[in-house]
């Protein structure tokens, strides 16, 4: 069972200050389902196409007259979507610190359909890693939004929130293969008695735990905690931050993602509502001046937490 919280530090404690006032979500986010069919005819099964992209000179969210209702990072649309070639920076600033840079910069494109906004990330990555144990870490991206005028890209700073959207390996890997498990990690390992399981050893997760009782021994399960999570639907997690320490879960959220691992490369698209109700959400404005950042962490070469590769605020434009 996931006891600890890799990748980005959470303190629920922050919630009682950040998270009030966060509902449920409304809007075009109703018409988002989390079970959108993805385009099956594309691409061609055991072929990866090399998109037809255009580099440019700055990154503009583009129109597009196709509904995102796809999270398929190859999917035909972004054929048409210029890229921009953001460089990446050693995260030095706040300990945990990045010793040495493993990633040169992150290929950023954007599209818009009008109602959602969808971000494909890609970067370079030897290896996939979806696996945390001891020693061991998940690779993952993230999009950072300022919520109120002038935070720092640097997680915010007291007075001036930022709002993070962050696609982990690892919770990708829970959809596509299932919950990884303690005895997915270490196949001989034994445990006497887990109370009110049902069915036998080595009890799947969640499949043997259908009894309400039997979920009161796994403390994170119960606390909430979101690496817990034993039916999960979505590898994208939102959070708000408020300054170094202060990095807290959105219970309720509007995104949606998908990252996909081929020839030593990843490629993740995050989707979302271009507005919501949520106070704690970045709200897109059409055709006004914008801010993003980026970040990126290599699970192989021990990056967690603040040992990430990050950038600077990026200006940006979404096509009306």
């Amino acid at each position: 069972m996931r006891f600890a919280y890799q990748g980005l530090a959470i303190l629920f404690i922050g919630a009682l200050l950040l998270a009030s006032g966060c509902g449920a979500k409304s809007g075009p986010s109703a018409a988002m389902d989390d079970a959108a069919a993805v385009d099956k005819t594309w691409p061609p099964k055991g072929q990866v196409p090399e998109l037809a992209l255009t580099p440019a000179d700055k990154l503009v969210v583009v129109r597009t007259a196709e509904k995102l209702a796809t999270d398929n990072p190859y999917a035909k649309f972004w054929q048409d979507a210029p890229y921009l070639d953001v460089p990446v920076l050693k995260q030095n600033v706040a300990s945990p610190q990045l010793a040495e840079a493993s990633v040169a910069s992150v290929r950023v494109q954007a599209v818009t359909d009008g109602d959602n906004v969808a971000w494909r990330l890609s970067w370079d990555d030897p290896t996939p890693d979806g696996v945390v144990d001891s020693g061991q870490f998940s690779d993952g991206v993230a999009i950072e939004f300022p919520i109120d005028l002038g935070a720092i890209p640097m997680m915010g700073h007291r007075g001036a929130k930022v709002q993070i959207l962050y696609w982990k390996a690892q919770w990708q890997k829970d959809l596509d293969v299932g919950f990884q498990d303690v005895q997915d990690l270490h196949p001989n390992y034994w445990a006497d008695l887990y109370w009110f399981a049902e069915g036998e050893f080595p009890y799947p997760i969640p499949q043997a735990f259908e009894d309400p009782r039997s979920l009161q021994w796994f403390i994170a399960h119960e606390a909430g905690n979101p690496m817990a999570v034993f039916s999960r639907t979505q590898p994208v997690e939102e959070l708000v931050a408020e300054g170094f320490g202060t990095l807290t879960h959105q219970p309720e959220s509007a995104s949606r993602g998908k990252g996909v691992w081929t020839d030593g490369r990843w490629a993740v698209v995050i989707t979302r509502p271009l507005k919501t109700s949520d106070p704690l959400d970045h709200q897109f404005a059409a055709d006004g001046p914008e801010q993003v950042a980026f970040a990126v962490w290599q699970g192989s070469d021990e990056n967690v937490g603040g040992r990430k590769h990050w950038t600077n605020w990026i200006p940006f434009t979404v096509q009306p």
